[in-house]
């Protein structure tokens, strides 16, 4: 039996409050140099009248970036703004898992979706804790899903709208998880259109509400962007550039689930889970265990393969076994489990973990409609496998409770030190802090306020700790309509003098030199290294600009 109306918003609040604490420990710690930098830099960017697109390179749809300036010029520029407001995401998130869930299941198995995904945040540290285009848009994927059950029940107009303007924010943030998104919602007003409430209602009455609310928020952003005069440049970075781009560099597929992993450092960085990583590098334990091949192995393949086998196992219950009911249960059933496939393909182009962890909200929620329809099938069978059955799930969730309080704590002790920098409120790991610090200061006495520095090829985050303009379109100098020959030219008109340089980039992607040999070879022959920042095996270049003749 569900809760009734004053229960289940108790219970409502309750998941709301757990959402908020549980990742409150981890939630101000470490800096994402190249993520949450790039958010950052281009937020400060728009605060001072740039226009996205036209001034600043990107090559997602501007919400986020919008969302971030706009916190920002509320709360302070500050890092530490923009991991609250993640917070507060991830509290909302978990909301909408329960909401959803006790459509599809009593209120002990619905608990596993906002439980397992308060699980993934710490796990995945630090890729949910920082604001980010993919969690706060399938944050809005998911209210859109929860407005359509509650259509579907009631056929109210306004929960279709409402509907329709999540969709339409979700694809404002992240243009294919809103297009995966719309797409989920109609598959869910297909496999619901003789639901009662909708009966007897045509195609476009059915259909209007919802492309009513996505156009309330799409067509102004449209306007806006044309009347500023960046609407081409809109639709060649976030339309029709970033297709190749992707398939170019972010071709990551999905590891083997029952072969041999590949034994090289690439593959490692980016297919193990965030936190066992942390050990990994770090030489501990988790609870005991060491981090060896044989346990990151067994990690990835647990983590994906049961991702996979959870929405296989969905979509077979919801084609061959569907549940009957008096509120609709069926109908959310299958628009659940058609949510979770297809908002599932957002991990692709590129598979890697951290993309996993941004797909497995929906996977949670068909795990929950998998385990419900499992125990109503044991506990139709026999008391002793029913308790079994629930007895195991105990274990799991205990499991996961013990671990992902454990992680918190030893994420809490990796990263104990002040930044120490006027816009970074946020506590780091000693070398974290003696880079970023150390960089940011080289910036502030080489160049006056308002100079333009560069930072290569991916610190963004140091144009906003600095409080120096980037003199160039990109904020982020990765793969895709990047020009090489424009970031020079803009270096030479400017007359650049002061750069940060990270001769290693990224592990995901190929050399700097291979990818942009115009920019490293002008920053060889045009700059020289005044002093170097190390840690551990990092080291960043201060360079400043050659005088003439030498």
């Amino acid at each position: 039996m569900r809760p009734g109306p004053v229960r289940s918003w108790a219970w409502s609040a309750l998941v709301l409050a757990a959402g908020l604490l549980v990742p409150l420990p981890t939630h101000d710690r470490s800096v994402v140099a190249i993520d949450e930098g790039q958010l950052a830099a281009i937020a400060d960017r728009i605060a001072r009248g740039q226009i996205l697109y036209r001034d600043v390179y990107t090559g997602i749809f501007p919400g986020v970036y919008h969302v971030a300036a706009w916190l920002m010029a509320v709360f302070g520029d500050d890092l530490v703004v923009l991991r609250r407001a993640q917070l507060v995401a991830n509290a909302l998130t978990a909301l909408c898992l329960w909401r959803v869930a006790l459509r599809v299941a009593r209120p002990a198995s619905a608990a596993l979706a906002p439980g397992l995904y308060l699980a993934v945040v710490v796990f995945d540290f630090p890729g949910l804790s920082m604001l980010n285009y993919s969690s706060l848009s399938m944050l809005f994927a998911l209210g859109a899903l929860l407005a359509l059950l509650s259509h579907l029940e009631r056929g109210r107009s306004v929960d279709a709208v409402a509907s329709g303007l999540c969709l339409g924010a979700s694809a404002l943030v992240k243009q294919n998880f809103g297009v995966l998104a719309g797409l989920a919602v109609l598959a869910g007003l297909l496999l619901g259109r003789r639901r009662p409430a909708l009966s007897g209602r045509s195609a476009p009455r059915v259909l209007f509400p919802f492309v009513l609310g996505g156009a309330a928020l799409v067509l102004p952003a449209l306007v806006a962007f044309a009347a500023a005069g960046a609407l081409p440049d809109l639709i060649d970075a976030t339309l029709v550039s970033i297709g190749t781009s992707q398939l170019d560099a972010f071709r990551d597929p999905l590891p083997p689930i029952f072969g041999a992993h590949p034994d090289d450092a690439r593959f490692v960085f980016l297919y193990t889970p965030s936190a066992l990583f942390n050990y990994l590098v770090r030489g501990q334990e988790l609870l005991g265990i060491g981090i060896s091949p044989g346990v990151r192995g067994a990690a990835i393949r647990i983590a994906y393969g049961g991702a996979l086998a959870t929405l296989v196992a969905g979509a077979a219950m919801a084609l061959v076994a569907p549940r009957g009911d008096e509120v609709g249960e069926r109908d959310a059933f299958r628009a659940v489990v058609a949510f979770g496939i297809l908002l599932f393909l957002g991990i692709f182009p590129s598979a890697i973990w951290s993309h996993l962890a941004f797909v497995a909200a929906p996977v949670l929620l068909v795990l929950v409609a998998v385990v419900e329809g499992a125990d109503l099938a044991v506990s139709g069978r026999s008391a002793v496998a029913a308790w079994i059955w629930r007895i195991a799930w105990s274990v799991v969730a205990l499991a996961a409770a013990v671990a992902t309080a454990r992680i918190s704590l030893d994420v809490r002790r990796w990263y104990p030190e002040p930044l120490g920098v006027a816009r970074g409120s946020l506590r780091v790991a000693p070398e974290q802090r003696d880079l970023l610090r150390g960089a940011t200061r080289f910036l502030e006495r080489c160049a006056r306020p308002g100079e333009p520095v560069f930072a290569a090829p991916d610190l963004p985050v140091l144009y906003f700790l600095a409080e120096r303009p980037n003199p160039t379109r990109f904020d982020l100098v990765i793969p895709g309509n990047v020009s090489g020959a424009e970031i020079v030219a803009s270096l030479e008109r400017t007359g650049t003098r002061c750069v940060v340089y990270n001769p290693r980039m990224y592990l995901q992607f190929r050399p700097f030199a291979e990818l942009f040999p115009e920019v490293a070879a002008h920053l060889e022959t045009h700059f020289q290294r005044v002093a170097l920042l190390r840690a551990g095996e990092t080291e960043w270049h201060e360079l400043v600009r050659r005088e003439e003749g030498r």
